[in-house]
């Protein structure tokens, strides 16, 4: 149950963000990976590339939320809780299904879910995102890092368009990523 709440919240929250971005078109400048800051705060350690921004940084119910979003409209959540036998499959087509509902139905969305390098710990979502027959291909990916008390589920966001200015920061976001006990 608090796994359902955690998803929904996170989806809801970045949806309304995500969705203003998405039809604004303004373009995604790269990640500037040259110049790290770091971020430390309640046993989460992560390098955040100089130009983006920490959105959303709570703990809810005993979850730490964490967002980071860049300049343009791609998407960093990571998701730290105690519970570490959730399975990243299922949390994937949670989160999925809960983004979905959160569409409005103005919006389309197929999606397809790529299990080939499950094996490396990755999750790939393909996603469509259509409006007035503008169709903008989207990549989700999703993985989890589990240390020795708790679990975090990261995922990343960009359309696939920006992917070369968005993914050194998504590389940078998630190789530096650690978990300590606190």
């Amino acid at each position: 149950m608090a796994h359902a709440r955690a998803v929904h919240r996170v989806a809801s929250g970045w949806l309304a963000a995500g969705l203003a971005l998405l039809l604004a078109g303004c373009g995604e400048p790269a990640a500037n990976v040259s110049a790290p800051k770091p971020y430390d705060r309640l046993g989460v350690h992560v390098q955040l590339p100089g130009n983006w921004k920490v959105s959303d940084d709570q703990r809810v119910a005993g979850s730490h939320y964490l967002t980071v979003e860049s300049p343009g409209s791609a998407i960093f959540i990571a998701i730290v809780q105690a519970d570490r036998g959730l399975e990243l499959e299922t949390f994937a087509r949670d989160f999925s299904a809960e983004a979905d509902k959160q569409t409005p139905s103005v919006l389309r969305r197929e999606t397809r879910f790529d299990l080939s390098r499950f094996a490396e710990g990755t999750i790939r979502e393909h996603y469509t995102v259509s409006l007035a027959g503008v169709k903008v291909p989207h990549l989700r990916e999703y993985r989890k890092i589990t240390g020795a008390h708790r679990s975090a589920f990261l995922i990343t966001q960009s359309a696939d368009e920006d992917l070369a200015q968005t993914q050194p920061g998504f590389d940078l976001l998630v190789k530096s990523f650690k978990l300590t006990d606190r």
